[in-house]
């Protein structure tokens, strides 16, 4: 029996998260569904996160593990897909865990709606509270003809600025393995920032079908700063912004009839991703005196992604903030710095 092809294979990338990672196998193991095999990914962790797997794979025959030296989340998930069997796959975060019929549910909606990926909804777990968190489409099925009039055009971004049509996160989520093998095989193992959206956003366009559970919360997202997918320490990164949109711009030019409609989402994301980073720091010795902040915004306005962004931006409706973030890294002079400062301290205001 144990050579039995599984249905699903679920991944597990797993770093130094020894005071969570029994929480979340707990919940895996304890499905309603049981056509599975869990693939543990001990990357290279330092603290006891490697013995625990191991302990499970011993009592389980369901459980491997692979031991491997420290890459980062997308080098696990590669790890992982590697080994894995299962028709459809999944990915479980190591300090995440699921409801006991989360796998149950989304594969018995793959086999009855012939869904290339199944959605859920899902919970975030903050340390001091809990909160549902949705997508921005409708729920049901999608077919191609439905992806490409509904989806396509709103998947980064759906109204004025900023929503996302469907979150980026690949956990929450199943996938047909031919599908998702051969794009999250191409993502850059060196992408530290938007893993996801550098995987599952291509993964929407190859897609003939997916389905989506609205409203259906069924994993839960531990919020916490040092968990994999909040691991940058940086004050500015807009060079793994640059690397995360040029990748996925790659992906995206294989799409040739859909090129104007996703050169805009692609935009909008990438002013999003900028925007995040730079009004984060937005006190008054940085924006003025800064010589990180200067190299910042000069890397993105010298790059091809920074003036696509720019260009665009200026045909459209977005915040008056951007507006304000764009002119900076357009004009870089001491006027357009000004006129920012002046409408972050009148947001500061405002919010008190």
């Amino acid at each position: 029996m144990e050579n039995k092809i599984p249905f699903l294979s679920i991944v597990v990338p797993a770093y130094n998260v020894e005071n969570y990672i029994r929480e979340c196998v707990d919940s895996i193991l304890a499905q309603d569904f049981t056509d599975f095999e869990l693939l543990l990914v001990d990357d290279g962790s330092r603290d006891g996160t490697g013995e625990i797997c191991d302990g499970y794979a011993k009592n389980d025959a369901r459980v491997h593990v692979i031991h491997k030296e420290n890459g980062g989340l997308v080098s696990a998930r590669k790890a992982g897909l590697a080994k894995a069997r299962g028709e459809y796959a999944a990915y479980v975060d190591g300090d995440d865990w699921v409801s006991a019929h989360m796998f149950g549910t989304l594969c018995e909606c793959a086999v009855t709606q012939t869904a290339d990926i199944v959605i859920a909804d899902f919970i975030s777990a903050y340390p001091e509270k809990e909160a549902e968190t949705t997508q921005n489409m409708r729920g049901g099925r999608y077919s191609k003809e439905e992806l490409i009039q509904e989806v396509y055009p709103h998947m980064l971004c759906k109204g004025e600025y900023f929503s996302f049509g469907f979150l980026p996160c690949v956990w929450g989520k199943i996938f047909k393995r031919s599908l998702l093998e051969p794009i999250q095989m191409q993502v850059d193992e060196k992408i530290k920032l938007g893993e996801d959206a550098a995987c599952f956003y291509p993964m929407l366009l190859a897609a003939n079908s997916i389905c989506y559970l609205k409203e259906q919360y069924l994993c839960y997202y531990r919020i916490r700063q040092s968990s994999m997918s909040h691991s940058m320490k940086k004050l500015f990164y807009a060079d793994e912004i640059l690397k995360l949109i040029d990748g996925m711009r790659e992906q995206f030019l294989r799409y040739a009839k859909w090129q104007d409609m996703l050169h805009g989402q692609l935009c909008l994301y990438a002013c999003y991703m900028f925007d995040n980073m730079l009004s984060a720091c937005l006190d008054f010795k940085t924006l003025f005196f800064s010589k990180d902040f200067r190299r910042q915004i000069a890397v993105i306005g010298d790059s091809a992604a920074g003036r696509d962004v720019i260009a665009y931006c200026r045909k459209i409706r977005t915040s008056s903030r951007t507006k304000r973030v764009l002119r900076v890294v357009e004009k870089r002079g001491l006027f357009s710095k000004i006129e920012l400062y002046l409408f972050w301290k009148y947001e500061r205001i405002k919010s008190l």
